[in-house]
């Protein structure tokens, strides 16, 4: 869709609202007019480099120094003028002209500096041609207050030092006549004033006559008239003179400026192509960072994939909290979502939400929406949605929704989405929903992308039973009949009319007359529904519960897996000790002997000398017996308590045991700062190490009994912090928790940038983000653990 139904489209989802979002953002009209001038991507790998850059730039405003791209001037017109010979820029043009040129120099200097981290912002600046001479010519002639310098030529100098000195002459000798006229009473008491540019006298109109002059001019009133004694007349006109050869002078130095900046006035203009292209994509990052957003996945097969995707209007709106995410998957089959439920459900703000999240990332912007979210790059998007009577074109409600449908049957494809509010309704509802069905179908099998919103009850059984259509609804709480906003994949929606009805006051009379019209089929129909509803809300709740277990054991496998393999490694590098030291004892027992030997030959030793010699090689023999076994004196751990010290079969090193045994004959053992369950048949019992203290059974195991979902990292080094997180990160995952909370305080933002970049990447690390105003704000970082 383009031209008129484009703009209309982005009228209908509020897409215009975001883009006037946009543009408040802008720092530079050149900016602003890029905003303007967004275009809908169409190839997918534009689009997936457009999302990287916009990233990159979003984790620098976030994550690092500030980006040097500050304000600055439309310098196209000054362009425009600098290209005509002998025409020339003013001062003041050229001071804005230059603080573009810083501007484009720094952003180039800084990317440069960081070209391996954002390679899409590397590779846009990279056309950027700084000018540093031109900056240096400049700053030669003008000065910070726009003025030109006096030292911008040799003869500027000159005439404005002649100026000076004249002008002191002249008000010297003006102060002097000044106070003869004020003291006699012929001038007004109001010192020198400036006309046309020259020093006068304000002289009473009655005693004009008493002061030998020109009358330059005249108050409103008459009473005064300012006059030019005729002595410093000639001098005043040789000031003239100076002033429009210092006017000269500065054309002349201007113009010989502007001829320097001709050459590069191509460069220039790219320059200010590129500079806008930064600010509006900084733009964007800016209500990325707004809408806590993220680069949505570039479908490669057409499937839609929104995770916790938010309205980003009713997130500008209100708080994040207060916003029940949408969550859908569109796919693999299934080509049409059929969204049933009463009024006021949310189906409209569902519709609306896919439309709007799909044209942003289609504009090549984030989306406030969960890691995992994927969306297609739609070739067009068609929207029905709203009440489209036309009073000027004389067509009714239903006479306008065929005309959106009549354009969407002649123009959507395989890769456009298709979004329609309450199909079939303003007209016959048996007529209405056999076109919606028939309409449903041709959409499905043209394979679009579609979704639609409808009160009818015969869809909800069309959905169930046509190929490539699901059904889904937004929940609705049966007990309190108030909409909860969540959307149910596969679960049609009641209309709860009756109900609601009855919740109003209807007499219950007519409400069991209206159940009886509507039949027994159709009252079942509504219960199975209902009944499904429940059904989904335990389900959801038992699987909820079934992966957070399932997290945690994840976890607990990984841990006792990585300390089988360290215990392992540590029991062969043991192992290769102890084999050293039996070999250096060998070798020490085998020099005793043949030194024994060799003293008994040499000295002819008698039987007590004998007797000396072996006793060394004994004890020489009882150290290697001893140390080839090399075990701790044990007894079997038949009654193991808390409380005592015990050896593992498996571990080469002693621990304390911190429970009693339970009913599968396992005990707790902290061992090596780890607690694990073992048991008690691989266990012996020792003498506790001297240096033992007695445990409190809660050292470093990793549960919710010892573990916070929170950790404060304030007052510590950046090395101390990113030690101390990357130990909780692994405890925090293994005792089961899905999102943490780690506080770093606001302060200079060192510690928040440390945590961002730490984590950015990790294993165990899903999202963050900053915290919201009710948590913390931007001293805490919020992080969801895989």
């Amino acid at each position: 869709m383009s031209g008129k139904g484009e703009e209309t489209l982005i009228q209908v989802l509020e897409f215009d609202t975001l883009l006037s979002k946009l543009s408040g953002y802008t720092v530079s009209p050149e900016g602003k007019a890029s905003i303007e001038a967004l275009f809908p991507f169409t190839d997918r790998e534009s689009l997936v480099d457009e999302l990287s850059a916009l990233t990159e730039l979003k984790d620098i405003l976030e994550y690092d120094e500030p980006f040097p791209l500050t304000s600055f001037v439309d310098i196209r017109p000054l362009l425009k003028r600098a290209e005509v010979r002998g025409a020339f820029l003013r001062s003041r043009e050229f001071l804005a002209l230059d603080e573009f040129l810083k501007v484009c120099r720094r952003v180039k200097a800084y990317l440069s500096e960081r070209e391996e981290k954002v390679e899409q912002l590397a590779g846009l600046a990279r056309p950027l041609a700084p000018k540093p001479d031109l900056e240096r010519a400049i700053g030669r002639v003008v000065e910070p207050s726009g003025e030109v310098k006096d030292s911008a030529s040799e003869n500027l100098s000159r005439i404005r030092r002649a100026i000076v000195r004249m002008t002191g002459r002249v008000r010297k000798r003006l102060d002097a006549v000044l106070n003869e006229m004020v003291g006699r009473g012929f001038a007004q008491e109001d010192g020198l004033v400036l006309r046309d540019g020259r020093l006068v006298i304000p002289m009473k109109e009655g005693h004009r006559g008493r002061l030998k002059g020109v009358i330059v001019d005249q108050s409103s009133s008459g009473a005064t008239v300012f006059m030019e004694p005729l002595e410093v007349l000639e001098t005043n006109n040789e000031i003239r003179q100076l002033m429009n050869q210092e006017k000269q002078e500065i054309e002349r130095i201007l113009i010989g400026l502007t001829e320097t900046i001709q050459p590069h006035l191509d460069e220039m203009e790219t320059n200010l192509r590129i500079a806008g292209r930064f600010d509006a994509l900084m733009a964007r990052a800016r209500l990325s960072i707004e809408l806590n957003g993220m680069a949505a996945e570039v479908s490669e097969d057409d499937s839609l994939i929104l995770k916790n995707g938010i309205h980003p209007l009713l997130l500008l709106r209100k708080q994040r909290a207060e916003v029940v995410p949408l969550s859908l998957n569109l796919g693999e089959g299934r080509h049409t979502l059929i969204i049933t439920g009463p009024n006021a459900g949310g189906k409209t703000v569902a519709l609306k939400t896919v439309g709007l999240l799909s044209m942003m990332h289609r504009y090549g912007l984030h989306v406030p929406a969960g890691p995992g979210t994927s969306i297609p790059l739609y070739d067009a998007i068609f929207a029905d949605i709203g009440d489209f009577q036309s009073i000027e074109q004389d067509l009714s409600t239903f006479s306008s929704h065929i005309e959106n449908i009549k354009t969407i049957q002649k123009e959507a494809g395989q890769e456009s989405l298709v979004l329609i509010d309450e199909i079939g309704a303003a007209t016959d509802p048996t007529e209405g929903a056999a076109l919606a069905e028939v309409i449903i179908r041709d959409l499905t099998q043209r394979g679009c992308s579609s979704i639609v919103t409808t009160h009818m009850g015969t869809l909800k059984a069309f959905a169930h039973e046509e190929a490539g259509v699901e059904n889904g609804s937004l929940a609705f709480d049966g007990e309190t009949l108030c909409p909860t906003y969540r959307f149910q994949m596969g679960i049609p929606g009641s209309s709860y009319a009756f109900e609601i009805a009855d919740r109003l006051g209807l007499p219950r009379n007519l409400i069991d007359e209206a159940r009886d019209l509507v039949g027994e089929e159709r009252g079942r129909l509504d219960r199975l529904v209902l009944h499904l509803e429940q059904q989904l809300a335990e389900t959801q709740g038992h699987l909820r519960a079934a992966e957070k277990e399932e997290s945690r054991l994840e976890g607990l496998v990984k841990l006792y897996g990585e300390l089988s393999e360290r215990l392992q490694k540590e029991g062969d590098e043991r192992k290769q000790e102890i084999l050293q030291e039996v070999e250096d004892l060998l070798k020490d027992a085998n020099a005793t002997v043949e030194r024994v030997v060799k003293e008994i030959r040499e000295n002819n030793a008698g039987k007590e000398s004998i007797r000396e010699a072996r006793k060394a090689i004994e004890t020489r023999r009882k150290k290697v017996k001893e140390l080839s076994r090399k075990r701790v004196a044990v007894k079997p751990a038949t009654e193991v308590k808390q409380g005592d010290w015990v050896s593992w079969k498996k571990h080469p090193k002693r621990g304390e045991v911190v429970s009693d045994p339970d009913g599968s004959g396992r005990v707790f053992v902290q061992l090596d700062g780890l607690k694990l369950r073992i048991p008690v048949s691989e266990l012996e019992q020792v003498s506790p190490p001297k240096t033992a203290k007695k445990s409190s059974g809660s050292t470093h195991y990793a549960g919710r009994e010892t573990v916070r979902d929170e950790v404060d990292l304030r007052g510590m080094t950046a090395e101390e912090a990113v030690e101390v997180l990357e130990r909780y990160l692994g405890e925090a995952r293994t005792a089961g928790y899905t999102h943490i909370r780690i506080i770093h305080g606001k302060g200079t933002g060192v510690l928040r940038n440390v945590v961002g970049h730490h984590l950015k990447g990790h294993a165990l690390v899903k999202t963050q983000r900053l915290g919201n105003w009710n948590e913390g704000d931007t001293g805490v970082t919020i992080a969801e653990l895989r």
